[in-house]
């Protein structure tokens, strides 16, 4: 058998670690990624998360139920050979911890759904300057304001806030969220006006803000937000009147106003709004008489004009909406 030579010997050796290397990588988690798992589970009092089974196996304990208990990655990143976590779910795991600063350490992560759990602490910052495409931490005791940095999250669609103990009053960078289709911020205890940064939030399709302390009357230029489909605004603390401007956001399905404060206005406009299926304006200062148009809203599902000052008889049009499930 020929001898083999030092340096061929050297070349066979570094090919082979090549090898090695490539095929340690293949499919497994970023070991830096790793250790930022094993530290995020600290923080947020995860006890089940095992860095000894490999986070993207798809295997239990990071994959145990889709869209409510699970570790998602991206194994098809150029960049490298690993694999890169790109979501967390732990919806109602019963984490009583706080929400992790060092999830900016998965540099891939688009995704962050924490909801319904006993989490407490503060928005960390830090989240601003990830490339986060939904954020839900909605169903914790989250407290204080939300970071003026979120409004560096060009990537963001969805923002879940609800049902925490949030306050302040909201930061003039959310503005600058190009992409946001999702702002849910019902039950905390903001405070102030909307930002005039909001109008330019021109591809918002879903926005709650119910159940705060908010103050000022309902800004006309919500007349901007024509992508709009559901704007729900249940005891948020504003005043009326509902402006004129509502009347072109024709896209909206599901409207709901409630506990207006201020003095009483005519009903607004909404002729133009020919899909709604849900339209609540309850205690809203109304005065004047229930339009006769609302009977030619044929998708119209539920209608609730209660605790109001209107007059005059109801139109007879209403009898003709079949399909309608709440009067």
């Amino acid at each position: 058998m020929k001898n083999i030579t030092p340096s061929q010997f050297l070349f066979l050796s570094l090919l082979l670690l090549c090898f090695t290397s490539l095929a340690f990588g293949q499919n497994t988690t970023h070991p830096e990624e790793v250790k930022a798992l094993k530290d995020i589970g600290k923080t947020l009092g995860n006890k089940n998360w095992d860095t000894d089974i490999d986070p993207c196996s798809n295997q239990p304990p990071w994959s145990v139920t889709p869209e409510i208990n699970n570790v998602s990655c991206n194994c098809s990143i150029p960049t490298d050979t690993f694999c890169h976590v790109v979501s967390i779910i732990l919806k109602s795991q019963n984490l009583s911890g706080t929400l992790p600063s060092e999830l900016v350490r998965l540099p891939y992560l688009q995704k962050i759904h924490l909801s319904r759990n006993y989490l407490n602490g503060t928005i960390p910052p830090q989240w601003g300057f990830m490339k986060l495409v939904n954020i839900s931490i909605l169903g914790n005791r989250v407290t204080g304001p939300i970071p003026k940095e979120l409004g560096n999250i060009t990537t963001l669609k969805s923002l879940a806030l609800e049902f925490n103990q949030l306050s302040g009053e909201l930061p003039l960078e959310l503005g600058n969220l190009p992409q946001l289709e999702r702002l849910l911020l019902t039950s905390n205890y903001f405070t102030g006006n909307l930002p005039a940064t909001f109008a330019r939030l021109t591809t918002l399709k879903h926005i709650r803000l119910g159940d705060n302390q908010f103050s000022g009357t309902l800004p006309d230029f919500i007349q901007r937000w024509t992508s709009l489909e559901r704007l729900v605004m249940y005891g948020s603390g504003f005043s009326g009147p509902i402006p004129f401007g509502i009347s072109f956001l024709n896209n909206l399905t599901d409207l709901r106003i409630s506990d207006l404060k201020g003095p009483n206005s005519q009903f607004p406009q909404l002729k133009n709004l020919t899909i709604l299926q849900t339209l609540v304006l309850r205690s809203c200062n109304l005065i004047g008489m229930v339009p006769e148009y609302l009977g030619k809203v044929t998708s119209l599902r539920s209608l609730d004009l209660s605790f109001n000052k209107l007059t005059g008889p109801i139109p007879k049009t209403l009898g003709d909406l079949n399909d309608i499930n709440m009067l």
